[in-house]
């Protein structure tokens, strides 16, 4: 596995991962190991913020913070530290990420 600095999943349904000698974008519905980690920054919400599962951008930040950016206006994002995170589901989605190839269209 590649040693990444971050990886992004947009709302709008792609999910990039960044390293040093490499930026990869796959289409989010392409991806199996995805929502295990939407689901778990989500479950770092806050008590009383009234954010629902919609995301404008989940950023994580490799060993320093995972950021929640919500969709709906006037209502705030949160940060989790990237040490609560659970980092199996995030290597499995970055190994997921590494060894993806798009399909091959056949005639």
């Amino acid at each position: 596995m590649a040693t990444w600095s971050t990886l992004h999943i947009f709302g709008y349904g792609e999910t990039q991962l960044i390293g040093t000698d490499f930026n990869k974008k796959v289409s989010t519905s392409a991806l199996t190991k995805v929502q295990a980690v939407v689901d778990n920054v989500y479950s770092f919400k806050p008590e009383g913020n009234t954010a629902t599962e919609a995301y404008h951008a989940i950023n994580i930040f490799n060993d320093l913070f995972a950021d929640w950016q919500t969709s709906e206006p006037n209502v705030e994002g949160w940060r989790v530290q990237f040490a609560e995170l659970n980092k199996t589901a995030l290597d499995e989605l970055v190994a997921e990420i590494e060894a993806y190839t798009p399909p091959t269209e056949e005639n």
